[in-house]
């Protein structure tokens, strides 16, 4: 548990290690931000619902990584339950946890799953006595958070959309073989995405048609900024949708470009062997009458008759461009 103090002129960082040392602190003059990495010890989290007075279904949905992301008010707090989306080098590679918070009227309450989250630039913002996260309330700081959770899903959309440059550059140069389950799981993955990043407009919606006495009305002005930001992702998300959809087609276009060019490279084979089958069958006969035969340069003449034939008939193909 990690646990920020703060102030205007005021600034503490601590590590506790069992809820009831917070119980003191919740009494204090200082706006608190406790961030609880892991939610593997449900009896601290009860504990902590049972000091807040959080509703045993809010502890549920707080424990559950599955939950659907959402937005609740309560007589004492807010409680909203979104995702942060990390990926690593390939974009398959994508992660998801769920992240809940507890905004009251002095403190903002955190749970992760894990130790990794994307807040490192709050915690150096919050040390500095002159910003804005130091004067405003609880409501302004929870802000920051959600703020920073919907930033990085910008830097998600970028490898988007390097990943589907690399697939477009792939599929038409021909520089890699690109199979059709990659573009299906590349697509798999946007959805993933999208499912993840699409309730946090319905979230950000939610909290500035609030009226609860926690978030303060002058403080909502700073949402709209990041509502836009939702709305920009996910018009964003939706054309790289419709991006692999087009390099689908564009797949099976080429796919089937060129099977046409192995039938046609094969029938003009074909064409060309029939009638130096037909001949050879002819000769092929074992008939006794059968003069040609007799001649001196018999087969001297199937011969120029075979490649004459063969060459008349590349010609003719050639000529109506069919190769």
């Amino acid at each position: 548990m990690e646990l920020y103090l703060f102030g205007e002129n005021f600034f503490e960082k601590h590590l506790l290690t069992s809820a009831g040392q917070l119980t003191e602190l919740l009494k204090g003059p200082h706006k608190i931000w406790l961030n609880i990495s892991g939610l593997g010890d449900h009896k601290l989290i009860s504990e902590l619902g049972n000091l807040l007075n959080i509703h045993s279904l809010t502890i549920e949905d707080i424990m559950d990584a599955g939950q659907r992301p959402k937005f609740e008010e309560f007589d004492d707090f807010v409680f909203v339950s979104t995702k942060m989306i990390y990926t690593k080098r390939a974009l398959e590679e994508l992660e998801i946890e769920q992240i809940s918070l507890l905004i009251g009227p002095n403190y903002v309450i955190t749970f992760q799953e894990n130790h990794k989250d994307v807040f490192d630039p709050i915690r150096t913002r919050l040390e500095n006595p002159t910003g804005r996260m130091r004067k405003l309330g609880s409501d302004y700081f929870a802000y920051t958070l959600i703020n920073a959770i919907t930033d990085h899903y910008y830097k998600v959309m970028e490898m988007v959309s390097e990943a589907n440059e690399d697939l477009e550059d792939q599929i038409i140069k021909a520089r890699k073989k690109v199979k059709l389950e990659d573009l299906y799981i590349h697509r798999k993955t946007l959805q993933e995405i999208r499912k993840n990043t699409w309730p946090m407009r319905e979230i950000i919606s939610d909290w500035k048609k609030s009226d609860h006495p926690v978030l303060n009305e002058k403080n909502q002005i700073y949402l709209n900024d990041t509502y836009e930001h939702t709305i920009e992702i996910l018009e964003n998300l939706e054309l790289q949708r419709e991006t692999i959809t087009t390099l689908v087609e564009i797949y099976m276009t080429q796919l089937s470009i060129k099977q046409n060019e192995v039938m046609k490279t094969l029938t003009i084979i074909a064409t060309i062997f029939i009638p130096l089958t037909f001949i050879a069958g002819v000769y092929g006969m074992n008939f006794t009458y059968m003069p040609e035969l007799e001649w001196e340069y018999s087969y001297l003449i199937v011969w120029v008759f075979f490649i004459l034939s063969a060459g008349l008939m590349l010609y003719y193909f050639k000529k109506k461009n069919w190769f």
